[in-house]
């Protein structure tokens, strides 16, 4: 599979803690209707399986946008859904993109471990 660089949030990013993506994109100044018009998806790969002290994590990731790259008042545009505890390498989540209009320029993936018991586990993630 082939991976736009400029449209990549994550590159088999350690996830146990919340954390943002390591990358962010950059919607630029003109036209930000995200999702309007050809379909976008939001893919998120598990690149190392995650394993869960007491096997009742999940992995809750949202799209988030702000006006700034350092991201100080971020806003959730979309939660695209969750991963398991247990999920094993190549399990995956496959979203459309909710189309939204922001004034917001920059985007990015937020994971949020729920019950916080993550020991081990990565994902790239990017938009197709």
């Amino acid at each position: 599979m082939l991976i736009d660089r400029q449209l990549r949030f994550s590159s088999a990013q350690d996830i146990t803690a919340a954390a943002a993506s390591t990358d962010l994109i950059d919607l630029g100044t003109a036209n930000r209707d995200l999702g309007v018009g050809t379909p976008v998806w939001i893919v998120v790969l598990v690149t190392t399986a995650f394993t869960d002290g007491g096997s009742n994590s999940t992995l809750t990731v949202a799209l988030e946008t702000d006006t700034a790259a350092a991201f100080s008042s971020a806003t959730t545009a979309q939660t695209v859904g969750s991963l398991g505890a247990l999920a094993a390498v190549g399990d995956r989540l496959i979203v459309p993109v909710t189309p939204f209009q922001t004034d917001e320029r920059f985007v990015r993936v937020y994971y949020t471990p729920v019950n916080g018991d993550l020991t081990t586990g990565a994902v790239t993630s990017f938009l197709t």
